[in-house]
């Protein structure tokens, strides 16, 4: 039986067959969604399905610099809410904020990070997928089942983003210049001390012998990735 999700552009989302293992291959990720991500290479996200909440649990990871620099990792949550269940849910000033029967991420464990929308725009589950992240034109990615889809794939999906019009100049590819981790390898790297809290936003006391100097005019996202190379130094 396929189980469809309401909310997603995709004709008859099947939240299922769009679970596992998605590669960022090229993305455009201007205003708030982008922040932090300006560096990102290897950008992959790890898609599980909950039938008892019919939500979308997302690990998000990716390695800042290069090839060799520090991994970060993020877990959100993908929702689609009627009207019915957001008037139980939500504040009058959220309800107004999401958009009747879409689907928005939300990360639980850090609540001061607004909810964004999630619009998967086209998918055929085996190949591609394109993915929305913003109310306009300033977030989407194209993903790919393979890191090396090669550039003709790249290229055709930048064509049809540019139809329903995305600057296809101001998408990038994303490097996928690492090493790629066989499915039992993520596992491990996912429960590694250290990153599971990275990821629910549970740290644990970092025993610091001085304080740490946080400036406040620097962006959420850019704290956050310099309190997590304390952990992964």
């Amino acid at each position: 039986m396929m189980m469809m999700m309401r909310g997603m552009t995709a004709k008859n989302f099947d939240p299922v067959r769009y679970s596992g293992r998605w590669f960022e291959v090229a993305s455009l990720k201007s205003g708030f969604a982008g922040q932090g991500q300006e560096d990102c290479h290897c950008t992959q996200g790890v898609y599980s399905f909950d039938a008892e909440t019919l939500s979308i649990q997302v690990d998000t990871f990716c390695v800042h610099g290069g090839p060799d620099g520090y991994i970060t990792g993020i877990r959100g949550k993908v929702q689609c809410l009627s009207l019915e269940n957001m008037e139980k849910a939500e504040t009058d000033l959220e309800m107004k904020e999401v958009i009747r029967e879409k689907c928005f991420l939300r990360f639980p464990t850090l609540p001061f990070i607004p909810k964004e929308p999630y619009d998967v725009i086209a998918t055929d589950y085996d190949n591609f997928a394109l993915v929305s992240g913003a109310k306009d034109k300033s977030f989407v990615q194209i993903y790919s089942r393979r890191p090396d889809p090669g550039p003709d794939f790249i290229n055709k999906y930048k064509s049809y983003l540019a139809d329903l019009g995305y600057d296809p100049n101001k998408i990038k590819d994303t490097p996928q210049d690492c090493q790629v981790m066989s499915s039992a390898q993520l596992a491990l790297m996912m429960s590694r001390t250290g990153m599971k809290e990275a990821l629910t936003n549970q740290f644990p006391d970092l025993e610091l012998k001085a304080p740490i100097a946080i400036n406040p005019f620097t962006s959420i996202f850019d704290t956050l990735k310099k309190l997590l190379q304390l952990y992964f130094k």
